[in-house]
């Protein structure tokens, strides 16, 4: 090459880049495919492209870019670390790995390189190395706040939940502006219980991030864990949160090309991150697995990566599966209009995973909530919410919702536990000598007004004992804050035991023979872990409070024909458990009745369930299609 065409080629990469620095990405990509027509094997004009062809999903492009640039500069190691990320996007972790070893070869300081081998690790499972690379890359980098971030998600995952917090702090105080470490600092305290500090992070990331719709979401979220933030705010929330991220999304004049017959089979489409072995599973399986198939077509939309046993039996009862992990919200929102789908049914609202920013686009003519998440989205896109009169005692929370409640007639889930494990016959407190209340819900649901009336149960039943599980107590401060809450309200530490999570389903369930009575916290009330201590031959004894989220407990109990165990205020909540306590000849009866209770209850009746949701989303789509056709009447 000449100098003046070897100039010309410089100037060429120059502008290119500056197009690429200035966020002007087509013009960036039109720039660096011409230097590449000219001079296939350019080095830096491979590299920046396929940084380009990453960010927009191209991943197998952006593969065979870094690939030529490699092949153009073998001794590059940031060139071969960018090289492993992309492999590791299309699926080749051991690949990936191999090549960042290189780069880490060729520059054993390059920061960045230890930071995506940490990435690398963390995702290939193997949580000491990745650890042991993310302390490297801080130690080089003090400044990198992802690392210390993404090394608090592998304690997070670990259970050593106050190193995560530790590393959020960290990753914060380096990269003040980085939204990922609030997100997971607020995240983490509220695993720990720390419910009005997790509110406070959310709250103050807003404000530094107003736009990141997930940071608002957990804030939502949030809040149903403190008793002082009543359900009109909750609501007001929800409202916000619709105004800020949701509606701006929301076409007009929306029109949808599907078959307007009223009685046709109708293609049903469920979004969720819980196809696995979850707490939502155990509701979600029966409802695939019942539907009337003449009725009703089944899509599942996964937006999590995570697969088990649970997931191939989930993708074996549906009609069609697809994944949404590597698709945007307006990606995904299209593959869901392509697939006509009439009904879709979101089953996890804000909680984590979640994407209400795909049901804000409308893909759907009818738009539902369900199951996942135990209050309103926010958003009028979403057109109803199944629920039930007992845990939205109509007239009492209408207001709270942007959808439209439908109550259906007998309870709003039906359970199937993941494993069928045999119940204890007889109550431990026979043998023990003792009663022991337990309960399995976690950290963040036991807030210390909960401690202090579970407290007040104690105090009245000076023999007893609790047993608490959650994944929260696998960490060590977290337990010794736990019990000091106990401790405060007079409770010695030695009557409260406080178990680590147990990976494996056989055992969790085992340990609810070690309980008499379960205890449900409040105002979040448990679900799972409430039909489990059932399943199990446990009674619960819940407080039914003013919103669903508070009146879940009172639900499943109605159904199963416990209503004598719900109460409405605290003073009635102690009463209930003490009482209990002390009839050992009840606590035997119900033991011994309570899983063909379960088995004679709503419950369980899985067809007559997804019968009821079936016919509501004939009603739902009946409804649609007379308010279309009023709509189409009144144009002029």
């Amino acid at each position: 090459m000449g100098d003046a065409a070897g100039t010309a080629a410089v100037q060429r990469f120059a502008a290119a880049l500056e197009h690429h620095r200035a966020g002007r990405h087509d013009a960036a990509e039109a720039g660096y495919r011409a230097i590449l027509r000219d001079d296939p094997g350019h080095a830096h004009a491979n590299n920046n492209l396929a940084i380009l062809l990453r960010g927009t999903g191209r991943w197998e492009e952006a593969v065979a870019c870094y690939r030529r640039a490699v092949a153009a500069l073998p001794d590059d190691a940031p060139i071969r670390s960018n090289l492993s990320c992309a492999l590791a996007d299309i699926g080749r972790p051991a690949e990936a790995l191999a090549m960042v070893r290189v780069a880490l070869s060729l520059c054993p300081d390059y920061a960045d390189a230890w930071f995506n081998a940490g990435n690398l690790l963390k995702t290939e499972r193997q949580p000491d190395r990745a650890i042991t690379a993310y302390r490297r890359a801080v130690r080089l980098k003090p400044g990198m706040g992802g690392a210390h971030s993404n090394m608090g998600d592998v304690y997070r995952d670990l259970g050593e939940s106050s190193r995560a917090v530790d590393c959020y702090h960290a990753a914060i105080q380096a990269q003040p502006d980085l939204p990922q470490p609030v997100v997971n600092l607020g995240e983490a305290l509220k695993e720990q219980g720390r419910i009005t500090e997790a509110i406070a992070v959310f709250q103050s990331g807003i404000e530094r991030h107003p736009d990141l719709a997930l940071l608002h979401s957990n804030l939502l979220f949030a809040l149903h864990y403190t008793p002082w933030v009543p359900p009109e705010v909750i609501a007001r929330a929800h409202t916000h949160w619709n105004e800020r991220h949701a509606r701006p999304l929301m076409p007009r004049n929306r029109q949808f090309s599907n078959d307007r017959t009223p009685g046709r089979r109708l293609r049903v489409g469920y979004v969720s991150p819980d196809f696995r072995a979850h707490a939502c599973a155990h509701f979600i399986e029966p409802l695939l697995r019942e539907h009337d198939r003449a009725t009703v077509e089944v899509f599942c939309f996964a937006t999590s990566d995570h697969h088990d046993a649970i997931t191939e039996r989930m993708r074996s009862l549906a009609d069609g599966w697809r994944s949404l992990t590597n698709l945007d919200d307006a990606v995904a929102a299209a593959l869901v209009e392509r697939d006509r789908i009439d009904i879709l049914v979101d089953l996890a609202g804000h909680t984590a995973h979640s994407r209400p920013l795909l049901f804000a686009r409308k893909p759907a003519p009818v738009q539902v909530a369900w199951l996942g998440y135990p209050d309103t989205t926010g958003m009028p896109a979403i057109d109803h919410r199944l629920t039930d009169a007992v845990a939205d005692p109509p007239g009492l929370t209408d207001d709270w919702h942007a959808e439209r409640l439908v109550r259906l007639p007998n309870g709003f889930l039906a359970f199937q536990p993941l494993r069928f494990v045999t119940a204890r016959e007889e109550p431990p407190a026979l043998a023990n000598g003792f009663v022991t209340f337990g309960s399995f819900n976690n950290a963040a649901k036991v807030t210390p007004e909960v401690v202090r009336v579970w407290s007040a149960i104690l105090a009245r039943v000076p023999t007893a004992r609790l047993i608490l599980k959650s994944r929260a107590f696998g960490d060590p401060p977290t337990r010794a804050r736990c019990l000091q809450r106990f401790a405060g309200n007079g409770v010695e530490p030695g009557r409260v035991d406080l178990l680590p999570p147990m990976d494996v389903i056989d055992h969790h369930l085992r340990a609810y023979d070690r309980i008499d009575i379960g205890l449900d916290p409040f105002p979040y009330n448990g679900t799972t872990t409430t039909c489990e201590a059932l399943w199990m031959g446990v009674p619960v004894v819940t407080l039914a409070g003013r919103h669903h989220v508070a009146r879940v407990g009172a639900s499943l109990l109605s159904q199963c024909g416990l209503a004598e165990f719900i109460a409405t205020d605290e003073a009635g909540y102690v009463e209930t458990a003490v009482a209990l306590a002390g009839d050992m000849g009840r606590l035997a009866a119900l033991r011994r009745g309570m899983r063909e209770r379960m088995e004679r209850s709503a419950l369980n009746d899985h067809r007559g369930f997804a019968a009821a949701v079936e016919e509501a989303y004939r009603d739902m789509w009946r409804s649609w299609l007379g308010c279309e056709r009023e709509e189409t009447a009144a144009d002029p």
